[in-house]
C-alpha cells in the first residue's frame, strides 16, 4: 500500500480512520470511473500522489483548521473532499457544474459518512455571487487561468479571507496575462509556494488575500469574462 509518510510530511500524523477513508475514496473513484469519465488518473499510486498529496501540498504554507471553504471546479473532489477527510473540522462546499461529477461526490460523501460537506451543482460565478463574503477560503485546482478563476470566485470570500490557487509551472504565463489587475477585484498576492515533488512534478501554489470589498460589477457574465479577461 501507500507510503503514508509522504502525506504525513505535509499534514502530520494520519489516524487509521483517515487512512481508511482515503482508501475507500480511492476505490470508489476507480469503480465509478469505469461508468463515466471522472479522471484519467486511475492507478493506485498515481491517485495517491497526483490527487491526494497534490491536494494538500499547500498546507506547508497555510494553516487549515475550522475554516469555511469553497472548492470551485472540484471535479471528482480535489482538493475539497481530500481536505474534508484530513481536516474534519472544516466546513466544505464542493462547487461543480457537471451533474455526473456531483452524483459521484454525493456517493462518496454518503459512503464515507462525512458531515458538514455540501455539493453545489452551479457555475462558480453564480454561486460566489449568491454567497457574497461568506467564505474564509476559496480554493481551486486546475480549473481555469488566473484571469478567469479569480474573478469567478472572489465575491464569496470574506474581507481578510483567502483565495488559494493550486497551479503548475505554466502559472507564470497566467500571472503575466493577469497583468497585476487582481487589485480591481480586491485581491492581493501575498505568497507563492514553489515545489518540485518527485513523481508529481513542479507545483506553484498562489495565495491571495482579499484586502477590500469586491465591486458589485464583478463577476461579470462568463461570456464577458472569457471574451475580455482581467488584465487584457
Amino acid at each position: 500500500m501507500w507510503d503514508w509518510s509522504k502525506i504525513e510530511e505535509y499534514i502530520g500524523c494520519l489516524s487509521e480512520e483517515k487512512k481508511s477513508l482515503l482508501i475507500t475514496y480511492k476505490e470508489l473513484l476507480q469503480e465509478e470511473n469505469q461508468k463515466y469519465n471522472l479522471t484519467t488518473i486511475i492507478d493506485d499510486q498515481e491517485i495517491y500522489l497526483k490527487h491526494f498529496i497534490d491536494s494538500v501540498l499547500f498546507i506547508k504554507e497555510f494553516e487549515i483548521n475550522n475554516q469555511k471553504i469553497m472548492d470551485i471546479g472540484t471535479g471528482a473532489g480535489f482538493p475539497g473532499l481530500v481536505i474534508k477527510i484530513l481536516f474534519p473540522d472544516t466546513s466544505v462546499f464542493l462547487v461543480e457544474s457537471n451533474n455526473k461529477k456531483i452524483n459521484f461526490l454525493n456517493l462518496v460523501i454518503n459512503k464515507l459518512g462525512l458531515k458538514n460537506i455540501y455539493t453545489v451543482n452551479k457555475r462558480a460565478e453564480e454561486y460566489s455571487t449568491e454567497t457574497k463574503e461568506q467564505f474564509d477560503i476559496v480554493i481551486s485546482r486546475a480549473m481555469a487561468p488566473l484571469n478567469i478563476l479569480l474573478e469567478v470566485g472572489v465575491q464569496a470570500i470574506k474581507i481578510k479571507g483567502h483565495f488559494i490557487c493550486l497551479k503548475a509551472k505554466n502559472v507564470f504565463q497566467e500571472i503575466t496575462q493577469l497583468n497585476g489587475k487582481e487589485h480591481l477585484i480586491g485581491l492581493k498576492l501575498i505568497k507563492e509556494q514553489n515545489l518540485l515533488i518527485e513523481n508529481i512534478g513542479e507545483r506553484i501554489n498562489l495565495f491571495y488575500e482579499k484586502v477590500t470589498k469586491t465591486n458589485d460589477n464583478y463577476p461579470r457574465l462568463y461570456s464577458q469574462i472569457k471574451k475580455k479577461p482581467l488584465g487584457s
